[in-house]
């Protein structure tokens, strides 16, 4: 699929923009350190399509580092779309992942969810998730160390 969006000028977009809110470039990979957390802004190529690419920005929290996880302890997927609505969607979804209330408000959410809807419930098809939507997708990557991490500690 070509994206409306080409990732050259995604890329030009976002170095300037980047730059200016303080963010270290290395390839097509920028972080900043906040103190508590890390946030990344990550455009990786399509190893099927040299037109295609993934915008997957993470966060990582600071006190769990070093760690395995490469693109963040939460992730996402942004569409390509225009670069301002890219970095917005980025810039509003790093403020609401690096508060430390709403963070555990959404675990808390998910832990319930995940109650009335186990691995086996979901893997059999057997979800509504119109009805019983996830609280937040984020959890489903993330490790039991780090769900009893933001419990204790968020």
């Amino acid at each position: 699929m070509k994206h409306v969006l080409p990732e050259e000028q995604l890329i030009e977009y976002a170095k300037s923009y980047l730059k200016a809110k303080g963010f270290k470039k290395k390839n097509k990979r920028w972080t900043k350190d906040t103190g508590e957390f890390t946030l990344c802004f990550y455009i990786q190529g399509s190893s099927y399509s040299k037109e295609d690419y993934y915008i997957r920005p993470g966060i990582f929290i600071n006190a769990l580092m070093p760690c395995d996880d490469f693109y963040g302890h939460f992730m996402l997927e942004i569409e390509p779309s225009t670069p301002e609505e890219v970095v917005s969607k980025f810039d509003d979804w790093c403020e609401e992942w690096t508060n430390k209330s709403l963070i555990k408000e959404r675990l808390l959410a998910f832990m319930e969810w995940d109650k009335r809807n186990p691995l086996e419930k979901r893997r059999a098809g057997l979800v509504d998730y119109d009805a019983d939507p996830v609280p937040a997708r984020e959890f489903f990557a993330t490790t039991l160390v780090l769900k009893q991490f933001i419990l204790d500690n968020f």
